[in-house]
């Protein structure tokens, strides 16, 4: 299963769920978590709006992690703006 992809798939569900908590819905609805690499969470947003907003909002995100997931590897959080979206 996790060769396939769908291991990662519940994973990136409730990381999107605690950026939700964190954020709100209406941010959250911009955003689509990416890979985790090295302990660095790659998130894509739509525009540079939510991509500034989401970076004041970084530190909530990653206590809401600490909160929320266990055994959590997110050390750090990059926001990049998704292209052709």
């Amino acid at each position: 299963m996790s060769r396939r992809g769908y291991a990662r798939t519940g994973v990136n569900e409730h990381l999107m769920e605690s950026i939700r908590a964190a954020v709100g819905e209406a941010l959250a609805e911009s955003c689509q978590v990416g890979n985790l690499r090295a302990g660095v969470l790659q998130v894509f947003v739509s525009d540079s709006v939510t991509l500034q907003e989401m970076n004041f909002q970084k530190r909530q995100i990653l206590r809401r992690f600490e909160k929320d997931l266990s055994g959590n590897k997110v050390t750090d959080i990059r926001f990049r703006i998704q292209a052709g979206s």
